[in-house]
Order: structure tokens, then C-alpha cells, then sequence
């Protein structure tokens, strides 16, 4: 039976500066397209964040009656000047909500608002695993309800994801609720920005895993002037 790819034995296209290799193609003739977020995986751009131990369920923060405490996100941080950030993925696992309004919100606020946090610093880390660079986002922390995350007052928030559980449950196989998002098209968070992950319960806080994964490139390559 024929292949459908071409097979190259020796290389996959790896020349020296100033070449120009050849469009990989199909047999048919058509050509092999990389999607943008593959090319910048392989760039070494796309970075993942997750809950600090693998296995071991956060608590998230409170609210108040009247819903989502804006200055009080479970997971923030910020993008800083010269740093353009697209956000490709959101994955929630909710372990407990024991509250019967558990709200769930990710954000980006035009500014950095930071003001202190007593919760757990986290390190994004670099999808290729030899980590040809480091993420240059700011002031990363998950803050559950003794170690709180406090941001400044802001506006003009942009919202990436909304959604609220009226139900409580504890961990089981059959109410177990899991949000697994993906953004395929480029909605550009350029720094000084903060994004802001809610993941709150109403009086009783809930628990949960997370995982985050997003792009970042210089803003001088992405912005007009």
C-alpha cells in the first residue's frame, strides 16, 4: 500500500542560515501546513501553569453573597510591558463544591494590578521540555483561603471565560465537573496586563486542579505603531 506522506531519511528539513528549505508537500502535491500554535510550540513560546502539586486538590478563596470578590483571584498574573500573551487553553477539575454558588471566571485587566498575595508561587514552564527560554510572566500565585491573592481596583476587563455551578457535590464519578476550554484564535493580552483566574464558592470554598497553557511573543512583533 502507498504512503500518504513523503519520508525523508536523513533530515527534516534542518538547513543552515540564509537557506531556504523546500514547502514539505504531500504525495498528492498538496501541501503539510503546521498550525500556528504548533510553530509556536516548536519556537519554544507556548507555556503551561498548573496547580502547584500534581495529585493534590487547591482550595480556592470564598466569596461574598454577592458573588465573584474581583480583587481576590485563586490564580493571577501579570504580563509586563513588551510581552504579548495569547491564551490557548483552560482546564479546570473540580475535586469539591460544597457551596451552592461556585462561580468561575477568567479575566484580563488592562493594568498591572497587583498589590501582594500570601498564597504559593508558581513557575510557568516551557512546553519543550530542553526549556530554550523562560516565561516572562510576573507575580504568579495561587491563593486559596488562608494565602489570598489581593489585586488593585480595575475597569475595562476583558473576560476569556465565565461559568457558575448552583449545585454542590463532593468527588465522585458521576458529578464530577470538569472545564476543558480552548481558544483557537489569537486574542492579544499586551502587557501591562494582569490575568485573573476566579474559581470562588458562596461561604464554603471549593477545591479543584488546573492547568493554563498560552503563547508569548515581543509585543514589537505584534503590534502597530
Amino acid at each position: 500500500m502507498a504512503t500518504l506522506f513523503e519520508t525523508r531519511q536523513n533530515s527534516l528539513l534542518s538547513l543552515p542560515d540564509g537557506n531556504t528549505p523546500a514547502n514539505p508537500m504531500l504525495r498528492m502535491g498538496l501541501p503539510a501546513v503546521a498550525s500556528k500554535w504548533d510553530l509556536l510550540a516548536l519556537g519554544g513560546r507556548m507555556f503551561n501553569l498548573k496547580q502547584t502539586t500534581i495529585g493534590t486538590a487547591c482550595v480556592a478563596p470564598t466569596q461574598n453573597g454577592a458573588g465573584i470578590v474581583t480583587t481576590m483571584p485563586w490564580v493571577r498574573f501579570g504580563v509586563p510591558t513588551g510581552t504579548t500573551l495569547f491564551f490557548h487553553h483552560l482546564n479546570l477539575s473540580i475535586s469539591a463544591a460544597a457551596g451552592t454558588a461556585n462561580e468561575i471566571a477568567l479575566i484580563y485587566a488592562p493594568t498591572d494590578t497587583f498589590t501582594s498575595s500570601t498564597g504559593a508561587a508558581l513557575v510557568p514552564l516551557n512546553w519543550r521540555n530542553d526549556n530554550p527560554r523562560a516565561s516572562a510572566v510576573t507575580n504568579c500565585y495561587i491563593g486559596a483561603t488562608a494565602a489570598l491573592n489581593v489585586e488593585a481596583a480595575y475597569s475595562s476587563a476583558r473576560v476569556l471565560y465565565q461559568d457558575v455551578l448552583s449545585a454542590a457535590f463532593a468527588a465522585t464519578y458521576y458529578t464530577q465537573y470538569v472545564v476543558d476550554k480552548w481558544w483557537n484564535t489569537f486574542v492579544p493580552i499586551i502587557g501591562p496586563a494582569s490575568v485573573l483566574f476566579f474559581f470562588q464558592g458562596n461561604t464554603t470554598a471549593p477545591q479543584g486542579y488546573f492547568s493554563m497553557d498560552w503563547a508569548e511573543v515581543p509585543t514589537v512583533s505584534v503590534k502597530e505603531t
